[in-house]
């Protein structure tokens, strides 16, 4: 019998699919984590850039003081660390030189794998950071194939990204990124043979969430394509926009005549103890969903929904809701296709939104969609809509951006900007360059993780 290995999504895209990235504490995982650690996961997807931004600003927590802790209390399982080619905390476009701190801090603190992605799948930015991580000991760096629907994203392109990607000896994995939950059975019996004949010999994860509710059925296909490594969440963090649940995944496996090294009695008392946090903090369940053909029109996150209905109701605009989801279609397809993903996909949405209220049609143009244009996300999959790139050059702001080479200082130059000490630890350093100083001396006036 071959063996299924898991991937543990509970305490990252869990966490933030379905509780805003807030329901869990540094002492929730800590509680968890022996019980984790006996299950049998093949790893941890534990933190990200999003992930530290909310440990700080909602819970005066430590990111880094998380990560040293969870790697102590979880010593047989990698933990993972999920970041961009071109971010760290924040959607602002960040010099390498903080990239390859992050990465080297995590390294000391204990992270074994790193996952990286890029919106626009730039190849070279992606191995950029692959390298770093590979420079400072991260044993298995995976690289997201973020899946998308458009004339552009063929089986044919995910086919080549995967071979100009395996091809280098810094990247050990690849793994389909359905962060929209849009993957269907009949499509992933032609993705999977596509990127399978291009891995030169590297491994191949899935990842979706099921906010159709076809994740799960897709994953047996894709076990049946040999596809070994899953990511799956915990009940009550699975299900709904997040993973699938690990108990369905592992029940139908073993009738397909596949096993797994997981330990269901571990894996039910790890289920009562988030059940417990969920009930503490009033979080809501992940249920199954129903199925939703909208989604295959607008292909937002599922979180980027709820967010995306909050504001239009703070702004008293709700039930303009149906004709902000059709502009996202038409801007998406305007501005060469972006995959919808983080930061994208909230630029498309707010630049839609704008659109909307204000009554005309990039009168007013977002500053993320400005950077994109100006080409500090990577190239758009297919030119820009000419008409709408001649409305958005209109602006001094974007012609500035486009004759300006983005700066790559040092750290040590970064340091002198920003005025602090060359003797302030490399983690708070960080931590002040991304995020504002309010909420970085909060945290320190919190004092250590209780």
């Amino acid at each position: 019998m071959e063996e299924i290995h898991f991937i543990d999504t509970s305490l990252r895209d869990g966490n933030q699919s379905l509780w805003d990235a807030t329901g869990l504490r540094t002492a929730d995982i800590l509680d968890l984590a022996p019980i984790v650690d006996k299950v049998g996961f093949k790893a941890i997807d534990f933190i990200s850039n999003s992930g530290m931004d909310t440990a700080v600003r909602y819970h005066r927590e430590n990111p880094w003081e998380r990560v040293r802790l969870a790697v102590k209390a979880m010593p047989h399982t990698p933990l993972s660390f999920g970041t961009t080619s071109r971010r760290f905390i924040g959607f602002k476009r960040t010099p390498d030189a903080i990239l390859s701190l992050v990465i080297k801090c995590m390294a000391k603190n204990g992270i074994r794998r790193i996952w990286i992605l890029d919106a626009a799948h730039e190849v070279a930015s992606l191995l950029k950071v692959a390298h770093m991580a590979k420079e400072v000991g991260i044993e298995e760096v995976v690289v997201a194939l973020s899946y998308s629907l458009s004339p552009v994203h063929t089986d044919e392109f995910y086919g080549r990204l995967t071979a100009e990607l395996t091809k280098d000896k810094a990247v050990d994995t690849v793994y389909i990124k359905d962060q929209g939950g849009l993957l269907t059975v009949d499509r992933i019996r032609t993705l999977v043979p596509a990127i399978m004949a291009n891995l030169n010999g590297k491994n191949l994860e899935l990842h979706s969430h099921c906010n159709t509710g076809l994740a799960p059925l897709v994953y047996l296909e894709a076990v049946r394509l040999g596809v070994r490594i899953l990511h799956t969440g915990v009940p009550p963090l699975a299900n709904g926009t997040a993973q699938p649940s690990i108990f369905n995944i592992l029940h139908n496996i073993k009738y397909m005549g596949y096993k797994s090294r997981v330990d269901v009695n571990m894996l039910a008392a790890m289920a009562e103890k988030i059940e417990e946090i969920r009930q503490k903090t009033g979080k809501p369940k992940g249920e199954l969903c129903e199925y939703d053909i909208s989604i295959y029109e607008h292909q937002l996150p599922g979180g980027m929904v709820s967010t995306l209905k909050r504001q239009l109701r703070e702004g008293g605009m709700e039930g303009r809701l149906p004709e902000v989801m059709e502009e996202i279609v038409r801007v998406r397809k305007e501005l060469g296709w972006p995959i919808m993903v983080t930061p994208l996909s909230q630029m498309v949405g707010s630049q839609a939104t704008m659109n909307v209220m204000s009554g005309e049609r990039y009168k007013v143009v977002s500053s993320g969609v400005m950077e994109y244009v100006a080409g500090y996300f990577g190239p758009p999959p297919v030119p820009i809509d000419p008409n709408v790139l001649d409305k958005i050059m209109s602006f001094p702001k974007v012609k500035k951006m486009m004759r300006e080479e983005f700066p790559q200082p040092s750290i040590e130059e970064l340091r002198k900007q920003m005025g602090v000490s060359a003797n302030m630890p490399d983690e708070e350093f960080l931590l002040r360059y991304a995020m504002r100083a309010e909420d970085v001396d909060a945290l320190f006036a919190a004092g250590a993780a209780k």
